[in-house]
């Protein structure tokens, strides 16, 4: 017994010598004891067009299996896993974005954020950071309609961990105030994180007009709902200064290391080392959007479309047509009958360092030349006009084109703006090209944002057996299907938009 009580006592003082300065002892003195911001912030930068963990997934199942098929850029027969193109659902597929990007890229946002206010020299930091999280929720808010916003990503701070959907009406006005705000804020003079800036490379310049260019995006969002609102942030946007070329387009830029995580999240999903789905022939380019860059003489259909066996002329290029299962494509007479002879994106599409868009001066001028013939700001509706056209050919060299200045001036030639027109013919005009340069670049989940709001250009559905809609475009992506029985603001929030549906319209969609 006593030698017992000996050894226990031994043991009790070894181990209290062990806890004396136990934090100093385990501290590792090559490891940071708190992430630098600027890797946060380079972080956070990927994360809004990618995520950690499975490269791509959300843009594979958001931007290309719905929104592209929906908007008929692109085409598959896999109807039962690339449901955009009949209109069906699937949980995982339909709540990609929503599943990851909370907690992903929003979660490393509010943390950035909080981090960044705490120290005024990182003003620069945290204004982009504000700016990063307002593109990421727009997306969320434009997808699926009211989400969590303002206490989203705040659970291991606050301890909400069922943070309440907002209204989009307050999600909007509260992100057209963020970009006011993080552009104001935006200083030449503080800390520039040069080289963690993936967007501009630490031009705060840059940074401002972006944020003005999308305050101009939201701004023309509403103007339906909110005519007055939507001239006012519009036309504060103008005063306040827009993208003027296409070097400020807002773009992540990727490395073509060959590691997920660091590559084009669309490129990552088309590449042969990646999901492959294009050597696969999983997809192609949709019947509509082919034959409308033929009609248009668009040079770009020789930079992003090839035949299987590399041939990118461009007479030679097919479309698949929209809502063909693989049966309906079998009955076609050969060579139509098989999905490997119809185009898909050309291997430059897919180049693992591309950048990823996130909105384009071309997109900038679009909208500019929309508000002028509304009367919401000064300028010549024409001249901006001009410029988006001019823009969107140049702007397809970054994924490996040599057009030039003539190529841009012969398309413009071909596609001149209907100066004599009515308001509708010009809206026709700018939101068609909208269309055609953001499936060249593969921004589909923004061509269907605008597509809701305008109309244009005219797209025919299909009314596939067995589709949710009834045989009309999707209006909206369905929650996650997790969110039920979870979070109770997702009843609140069914309750306050209509019914969890593809029908279903969001607050600006009227």
């Amino acid at each position: 017994m006593i030698r017992k009580l000996i050894i226990l006592w031994a043991l009790v003082f070894s181990l209290g010598s062990c806890t004396k300065d136990f934090e100093t002892i385990n501290v590792n003195p090559n490891a940071p004891s708190a992430v630098p911001l600027d890797y946060l912030l380079a972080q956070s930068t990927l994360f809004i067009t990618g995520e950690g963990g499975d490269p791509g997934y959300r843009s594979w199942r958001t931007n290309f299996i719905y929104a592209a098929m929906m908007m008929q850029h692109m085409s598959s027969v896999e109807v039962g896993f690339y449901r955009g193109t009949v209109y069906t659902f699937q949980g995982d597929l339909s709540a990609a974005w929503f599943e990851r990007a909370y907690p992903n890229s929003i979660k490393n946002l509010v943390n950035l954020i909080e981090l960044a206010k705490k120290d005024p020299k990182q003003v620069n930091i945290l204004s982009m950071a504000r700016i990063l999280r307002v593109i990421e929720m727009g997306v969320l808010t434009d997808v699926y309609g009211d989400v969590p916003y303002s206490e989203a990503g705040y659970g291991a701070l606050t301890g909400v961990f069922s943070p309440k959907y907002d209204a989009q009406k307050d999600i909007y006005a509260d992100m057209l105030k963020e970009l006011e705000e993080a552009g104001n804020a935006l200083s030449a003079s503080a800390y520039i994180p040069k080289t963690a800036d993936l967007v501009y490379g630490g031009d705060v310049n840059k940074w401002k007009r972006a944020a003005n260019s999308l305050m101009l995006r939201f701004a023309m969002r509403m103007q339906k709902v909110d005519a007055a609102g939507a001239q006012a942030w519009a036309k504060k946007a103008a005063d306040r200064g827009l993208m003027t070329g296409i070097e400020d387009s807002f773009g992540v830029k990727f490395a073509n290391t060959g590691a997920g995580n660091n590559s084009n999240p669309n490129s990552w999903n088309m590449f042969p080392g990646g999901r492959g789905i294009v050597t696969a022939d999983n997809i192609q380019w949709g019947r509509t959007y082919i034959e409308a860059m033929k009609a248009r003489k668009d040079p770009r259909l020789g930079v992003i479309s090839a035949l299987k066996s590399g041939d990118k002329t461009p007479e030679k290029q097919i479309g698949l047509p929209i809502g063909t299962d693989a049966t309906m494509l079998a009955a076609l007479p050969a060579p139509l009958n098989a999905r490997a002879n119809y185009s898909r994106p050309a291997p430059n599409m897919y180049a693992l360092d591309n950048t990823q868009f996130v909105m384009t001066y071309t997109e900038s001028e679009l909208l500019e030349a929309e508000a002028i013939e509304r009367g919401w700001i000064t300028g010549t509706a024409k001249t901006s006009y001009d410029n988006a056209l001019r823009a969107g050919i140049r702007q397809i060299n970054s994924y490996g084109g040599s057009l030039t200045d003539a190529d841009a001036a012969a398309y413009l030639a071909a596609n001149p703006y209907p100066v004599a027109g009515t308001l509708e013919a010009k809206m026709e005009a700018i939101h068609t090209e909208f269309w055609m340069s953001t499936g060249s670049l593969l921004q589909h989940i923004e061509a269907w944002a605008n597509w809701r709001r305008t109309g244009y250009p005219k797209l025919t559905p299909v009314n596939y057996p067995g589709n949710e809609t009834n045989g009309q475009i999707p209006r909206r992506l369905r929650y996650s299907q997790g969110e039920y029985g979870v979070n109770p603001g997702i009843d609140a929030a069914n309750a306050r938009q209509g019914a969890d549906l593809f029908t279903t319209r969001i607050w600006w969609d009227k």
